[in-house]
């Protein structure tokens, strides 16, 4: 026995093993590949050395490369909103400064305690001791950069101001010697915002030195000369602007120089041409700069690709503004100009910018069209066209402020269209214009509601609020104001329903329920259907109606009575007609099934009577028919609850049965002789006998 067991433990030993030897294989054959292949590479290796060695290499020339070094741009700090108002308070109180000197300055003239001499100079000294202070701040004591440039701007205010009071208001300077001091002053202004590379510095400089051209005025030089000291400011700025990529005092020095440029004009009887090529070359000026900037940076925010759009917009007004025998002209100068812009953009292949350009040389080509005066209506359609542009043009470029902004003056314009046009008579363009201003929005909402991949905040934001969701609402409310104006216009009777508003509102309602979520939103067929069921509160009454209007008050009930009875049926049958509120109506529908049916029972009782006061057919078929339609009504109810387990339903039926069974014995059957009583009762009972049958097998 022992010797048995030692056998059968040898076995299952020997088993074990050879188990172990098989999975060990196995190990080797995943791992054998890997080191056959380094074995192999190896031997491959140790047979081209000794060719390597026999031809040496030849050494080929080093080709150096250069390199573009741009240094390295550290990540801006963002300042917090203390640290931003701690950097502002200087210049306000610098600000507070210069006008306490003004109203020192005018004290001391009222009280007549010093010559005016002696302050003009008294102001000099004291924009000279700004300077010394800044200086001294700035090298000696290691005082913050904000507070030294703020004493810096402030000496040059002080300078140009105190210039034209003593040439202007107290004629202590002769007009060459204010000159010659003010151009010193813009030049020191130059310098020291090129040196202290600050933007607010380099603003105030260009804000300042632009009253220089009033003085001009004054001292009556001719307008080339102050038109081309403007232009000539502008150009000396840019290199400060160029340096250290001064975008938004870019954007201030084109405000300034081109409102210089109006003023002067209009305080004299300018010449078009002059002051025309003179905003020209103004405009010219900051394009080049702007495009310089988005080359260097080739990213820039699209808040500034906004403005370049509304800066670019105000210049289209101003040229209009400023010419009127060569308006044409300018216009023409204006459009070829961003269409080479545009042109440079796609060879650069940048699309963003081709976006820009291409939309305001397309509003300036309408608005040199109009200029030709070859049609009158030209402007009703320019208005809400280049708005129209403008808000495609923020959409396309996702530029948050532009979208507000344009939103606001497209919706302004399309209302001012809207009540300012008639459609009196229809065949005439206020008609085709309103046409295209639906069309407008279709196109609007349909772009705003592509892809958009990774979205912003404001995006985001509109999301979360479901904007877009409201926006064919509004569209919807537009179509149908311009319908009602129709109506009222050709289709309307004084005194009656808008039918032709209320065909069209219900053919609406039933036809949004075939179209996707995805095309008009959530809340569209919603308001449609609330819209729907408040007319029929003033559809179904009855009313005494003229000859003219009974066809149609007959054919707009049977309408309302068909669309509504297969609404109720799409809700019954459960069609996923309605999106996401289909799982709400489910819910709820047993109670609307019986409400909707009571609703169209008294739909068509006031239809029958309706025909009844019309074509008077006697009252005994009246009254017959009203309780046929009861009865009716309580049968179909029931036969809806014997589907299925609505016992709401199916009470509702027993009770429109009894009150019907009732109104025929109690009230009908006085009117009724006797073949129309037997014919109807049968009618009534075999129906109703068939109905019951369907209700027992229900109940087994």
């Amino acid at each position: 026995m022992h010797s048995n067991d030692l056998e059968k433990r040898l076995i299952e030993l020997e088993q074990e093993v050879s188990i172990l030897k098989r999975d060990m294989a196995q190990l080797q054959n995943q791992i054998n590949p890997r080191t056959k292949r380094v074995e192999k590479a190896e031997i491959i290796h140790t047979e081209i050395k000794p060719a390597i060695k026999k031809e040496p290499l030849k050494q080929e020339p080093v080709q150096k490369v250069k390199v573009n070094k741009t240094p390295l741009q550290e990540p801006k700090k963002e300042m917090s909103i203390e640290e931003m108002l701690v950097w502002s308070l200087p210049k306000v109180f610098m600000i507070m400064i210069v006008f306490g000197v003004l109203w020192g300055l005018k004290l001391i003239s009222d009280y007549g305690i010093l010559a005016n001499g002696f302050k003009i100079a008294l102001a000099y000294v004291f924009s000279l001791v700004l300077v010394g202070l800044a200086y001294f701040m700035e090298y000696k004591k290691k005082r913050q950069k904000a507070l030294y440039i703020t004493l810096y701007g402030g000496a040059f205010i002080i300078g140009i101001l105190t210039t034209a009071a003593g040439a202007i208001l107290y004629d202590v300077l002769s007009l060459l010697i204010a000159l010659l001091v003010a151009m010193l002053y813009i030049a020191y202004g130059i310098v020291i915002s090129y040196m202290k590379k600050s933007e607010v510095l380099t603003v105030f400089v260009a804000f300042t030195s632009l009253l220089l051209p009033y003085l001009l005025e004054y001292m009556a030089f001719g307008e080339t000369i102050i038109l081309g000291f403007i232009v000539l400011l502008f150009a000396c700025l840019q290199i400060v602007i160029w340096k250290h990529q001064q975008i938004i005092a870019l954007y201030t020095g084109l405000l300034f120089s081109q409102m210089a440029v109006l003023i002067v004009g209009f305080m004299n009887n300018y010449q078009e041409i002059a002051f025309g090529c003179t905003f020209l070359i103004v405009l010219g000026i900051f394009m080049y700069s702007w495009i310089r900037f988005y080359e260097v940076e080739q990213k820039i925010s699209t808040l500034y690709e906004s403005l370049l759009f509304g800066i670019s917009m105000i210049s289209l007004f101003f040229i209009n503004l400023l010419a009127v025998n060569y308006n044409s002209y300018f216009l023409l100068v204006y459009m070829i100009g961003f269409i080479g812009l545009g042109s440079y953009a796609y060879l650069k292949k940048q699309r963003r910018l081709l976006d820009v350009f291409i939309t305001v040389a397309l509003v300036a080509a309408m608005n040199f069209v109009v200029q030709l005066e070859l049609a009158t209506n030209l402007k009703e359609f320019l208005l809400p066209f280049t708005a129209f542009v403008s808000l495609l043009l923020a959409l396309r470029l996702r530029a948050s402020l532009m979208k507000i902004t344009n939103s606001l003056i497209f919706t302004l314009t399309v209302l001012f269209v809207f009540l300012d046009s008639s459609v009196d008579p229809f065949w005439r363009f206020e008609n085709i214009n309103q046409l295209l201003i639906i069309v407008y929005m279709l196109v609007l909402f349909i772009f705003a509601n592509r892809p958009k991949g990774k979205l912003g905040r404001f995006e985001k934001a509109m999301e979360e609020f479901a904007i877009l969701e409201i926006v064919p609402i509004l569209i919807s409310l537009y179509v149908f104001s311009y319908i009602a104006k129709v109506d009222y216009g050709y289709f309307h009777i004084e005194g009656e329903l808008p039918y032709f508003l209320l065909i069209v509102l219900a053919v609406t309602t039933i036809a949004l329920l075939f179209i996707k979520e995805k095309f008009i939103g959530r809340f569209l067929p919603v308001v449609f259907l609330f819209s729907f069921c408040y007319s029929m509160i003033y559809v179904f009454p009855l009313d005494e109606l003229s000859d003219q209007v009974v066809v149609k008050n007959i054919v707009l009930r049977i309408v309302y009575v068909v669309i509504f009875s297969y609404l109720l049926y799409s809700i019954y049958k459960g069609k996923n007609y309605f999106g996401k509120w289909h799982e709400i109506l489910r819910k709820s529908v047993e109670p609307i099934i019986s409400i909707g049916l009571l609703v169209d029972m008294i739909a068509v009782i006031t239809l029958l009577s309706q025909i009844h006061t019309v074509y008077y057919f006697g009252e005994r078929f009246l009254y017959t028919g009203h309780t046929i339609i009861i009865l009716i009504t309580a049968c179909i109810a029931l036969w809806i609850s014997s589907k299925g387990q609505q016992k709401f339903i199916r009470y509702t039926g027993y009770s429109l049965l009894v009150f019907g069974i009732a109104k025929l014995i109690f009230f009908d059957l006085s009117y009724l002789d006797l073949l129309i009583r037997a014919i109807l009762f049968i009618s009534i009972g075999g129906f109703g006998l068939w109905l019951s049958n369907k209700l027992l097998q229900k109940e087994e």
